[in-house]
This record gives structure tokens, sequence and C-alpha cells, in this order.
């Protein structure tokens, strides 16, 4: 799908942009009365708020749905969508453990596996684990979230994972 969205904006660099920012935050777009919309979840976000949020005029929203819209393949992807719940920020205040995972490459397979691996035979369950898209972050990460703290023996164990650059806690 990269290779289409980079091809379909290709001379569209704000749209482009604009679209990467929706992807990443998980916001769909939607026909409703023969208008086109874009929605977190069921809330409705109308252009002006989006092309402020991203420094962008708001024709340059309007015109990206638009040609979303006309496009079946991109409409199917951007009208399934969905925001995801993170608990980076708040995870710790909720009592769970949170760590954040930098691979020295995010190409590489099998990193998560080893992570997963390591707190599996630790006994600790997994909450949830979000991972950055490496073709939309720069320097992308894994956020995971434990339903207990992780002990320094573990976050060290997890530091010498394969494919692992670094890990925080926090």
């Amino acid at each position: 799908m990269w290779d289409y969205i980079n091809i379909a904006f290709n001379n569209y660099p704000a749209e482009k942009k604009v679209i990467q920012k929706l992807i990443n935050v998980g916001l769909s777009i939607r026909v409703v009365d023969d208008e086109t919309k874009v929605f977190c979840d069921e809330i409705e976000i109308k252009p002006n708020s989006i092309a402020r949020a991203y420094n962008v005029d708001r024709r340059v929203v309007v015109n990206m749905l638009s040609r979303i819209v006309k496009d079946k393949k991109l409409y199917d992807f951007f009208y399934n969508l969905k925001p995801v719940s993170n608990f980076e920020g708040s995870g710790s205040k909720m009592g769970f453990g949170v760590i954040e995972i930098i691979p020295d490459d995010a190409n590489r397979p099998g990193i998560l596996s080893g992570i997963m691996s390591i707190l599996s035979s630790n006994e600790i369950s997994v909450r949830q684990v979000i991972t950055d898209d490496p073709d939309l972050i720069d320097n992308p990460k894994s956020i995971i979230v434990t339903s207990t703290a992780i002990s320094g023996d573990i976050l060290n164990k997890i530091k010498k994972a394969d494919g692992v650059k670094g890990v925080l806690l926090l």
C-alpha cells in the first residue's frame, strides 16, 4: 500500500504528509450523505482542524480527501482505519509496566519475538504492544505495556535481545 500511496501522491507532498499523519493516528475517511468526512472512531474531525494541526492549507486536506474518495483502493484502505488507545504515557499511572524498545533496524524480523519470549519465560503478561511503522516514523520504536512493572534483571535481558539497540523504562 505504501508504494501505491507514494505513486498516487507523488506530485502532492503536502497531501502525502497529511496522509501519513492520518494513518499514524488511525483516522478513517467515509462518505456520509454525499459528503467526505474524517473520523476518529465515530467522532468527526473537520478539515480545518486537520489543516491547523498539520500546518497545511485547508484546501490541501480537501483535495487529498477528494483524491482518496475517487480511488477505490485508497478509499477502502482509509475507510477501514481505526484509532488505537496508546498507554505509553499513562500506563505506569495505571500500575502497568511500560518499556520503550529502540531497534537497531526496525525492518529486522524477530525483535519482538525475542522480547516476548523473555517476558513470557518470566511469567509477565503483555497488555499492549504498539510499534511504529518505519515508513511513517523516522526513528521507529516499540512500546510494550505489561501487566506488572519490569524488574532491572528482566530489563537487562531485554537489552541483550537480538536487534535491540536500547530500552527505556517509562
